[in-house]
């Protein structure tokens, strides 16, 4: 299964091109993006999947047709995949901003995934430990630990030196911009 996914900033090239280049079979984005980036993927016959992030208007994944995978799943030749949107809070009141105690639980209500799609990472995994809004939840690593899907997929953070890591079971892949990757 080729993957197309999509985090935090516009790709350098247009998501249409892209899609034409890859012939990706799914789609997935991990919030922060600009609304109507994805719509150049209306009508061409390939699930986009996703979750937003923590700048995110909360919209546009319907408005372009997107299945929400936020505390949800979705199912792509034989592939589950599922979600958590947001990031830790780190504005008090902000929208799509979680608590520790708030994300632990809401963690925990993740259905099973091959594909883990996120915003934020796993606490300790790609954070910036200078920057209290660039960090991961805790309960992705306890999720990590339980549910051991193959491949956990996350934006959020700056770029790591490292952007593939393994976390047990699963290989924790972080995307900015675009990636394209091969299950």
């Amino acid at each position: 299964m080729r993957l197309l996914a999509l985090a935090d900033e516009a790709p350098y090239v247009s998501v249409a091109a892209l899609f034409d280049l890859h012939r990706p079979d799914v789609v997935v984005t991990l919030g922060d993006l600009e609304p109507g980036l994805l719509d150049p993927l209306g009508g061409r016959g390939c699930p986009v999947l996703g979750v937003y992030g923590n700048h995110d208007d909360g919209h546009y994944l319907e408005a372009a047709n997107v299945t929400d995978l936020h505390l949800a799943s979705a199912i792509v030749d034989g592939v589950r995949f599922a979600g958590l949107q947001g990031s830790p809070r780190y504005t008090p009141g902000a929208a799509l901003q979680y608590t520790p105690r708030q994300a632990d639980k809401l963690a925990r209500r993740i259905p099973p995934s091959d594909v883990l799609v996120t915003h934020a990472p796993p606490r300790g995994v790609h954070d910036d430990p200078d920057d209290r809004a660039h960090i991961g939840f805790d309960g992705l690593l306890a999720y990590l630990e339980r549910e051991r899907p193959r491949v956990h997929l996350h934006g959020h953070t700056p770029a790591p030196a490292r952007p593939d890591r393994r976390v047990g079971a699963t290989t924790v892949i972080h995307v900015v911009g675009h990636r394209v990757l091969d299950l």
